[in-house]
């Protein structure tokens, strides 16, 4: 019996007793309900690991000629899959040393960014090839990414690029092989880690000041230092609605890494066969009031 026949018929029963009662106290019969909610935020959690070797770069007394490689990954320890995760360079700490040079935009534009790659998602799930994300034949270096979109447009392809109102490098991709949408981003299921490679080389500048014999250009960087960071935002897919008829839990689960403004797929319905197809006779209507009756 719903609550509100049930309330329907103490009224009733209330006004039978006062009739026959003929004055005096008396109580209405009551029912009560209550409907349990519980809200809770997900979390966005973007780990950095390593792979091998240290994830900075903390190098010192480098000359012309020498590269480095390193190698990270990017986890989601979350609960929220990861939309993007963007990347901003800065740079600070400054020293010329003994070098002539007092410009780091200058020291930083000695240092060539010969490999910058992500992983590529895969259909065969043996191994994850990675992509680079410099166009082809274009030279990026790390004053280029501290200088940002200005600096390194036409440089980085543009499956790489967003624009939330400040375009970013992402290196979590959205642009994945078909088959692999559910791979988009870094989502929680199915478990994804994504690694991000860079190949930093200290360039070779042959050229000389004046004659032969004479100085190299390049003598000047000699003893100049500077810190760069790669600064990192996780972010998260865009908002969902949750129907009346989407079961409780459903909001996100399944299909969390799939809302990006252009497409937004339903939860599991409240009523579904094997197959996920809707079993309500009135589809997302399905709180179908019967007609009063006197």
């Amino acid at each position: 019996m719903s609550v509100k026949k049930k309330l329907g018929l103490g009224v009733a029963s209330a006004a039978l007793g006062l009739s026959l009662v003929g004055g005096g106290t008396w109580a209405a019969f009551n029912d009560t309900a209550t409907i349990n909610n519980h809200f809770a935020a997900g979390t966005l959690d973007l780990v950095v690991g390593k792979v091998n070797q240290a994830a900075n770069f903390d190098l010192g007394n480098m000359k012309p000629g020498d590269s480095v490689k390193r190698v990270f990954t990017l986890n989601n320890n979350g609960s929220l899959a990861i939309k993007e995760v963007l990347l901003n360079t800065t740079a600070s700490g400054f020293s010329s040393g003994v070098g002539t040079n007092a410009d780091m935009n200058a020291f930083l534009s000695q240092f060539e960014i010969n490999a910058f790659k992500v992983d590529s998602e895969n259909t065969t799930g043996i191994f994850e090839p990675r992509a680079s994300i410099v166009v082809s034949g274009q030279t990026l270096t790390l004053a280029d990414l501290v200088n940002g979109p200005t600096a390194y447009s036409g440089k980085i392809k543009s499956d790489y690029i967003t624009d939330d109102g400040t375009q970013r490098i992402n290196l979590a991709p959205l642009v994945v092989p078909t088959g692999q949408e559910a791979y988009r981003g870094i989502p929680v299921t199915p478990v994804d880690s994504d690694a991000v490679m860079f190949v930093i080389k200290f360039k070779e500048d042959n050229t000389r000041v004046g004659g032969a014999y004479s100085e190299f250009v390049q003598n000047k960087y000699q003893g100049n230092a500077a810190n760069f960071f790669f600064n990192l935002e996780a972010t998260q897919w865009d908002g969902r609605t949750l129907d009346s008829s989407n079961g409780n839990g459903e909001i996100n689960n399944g299909v969390q890494g799939s809302a990006d403004g252009t497409s937004d797929p339903n939860p599991r319905s409240i009523k579904t066969d094997a197959n996920g197809a809707d079993l309500r006779e009135h589809g997302d209507n399905e709180v179908v009031e019967p007609a009063n009756q006197n």
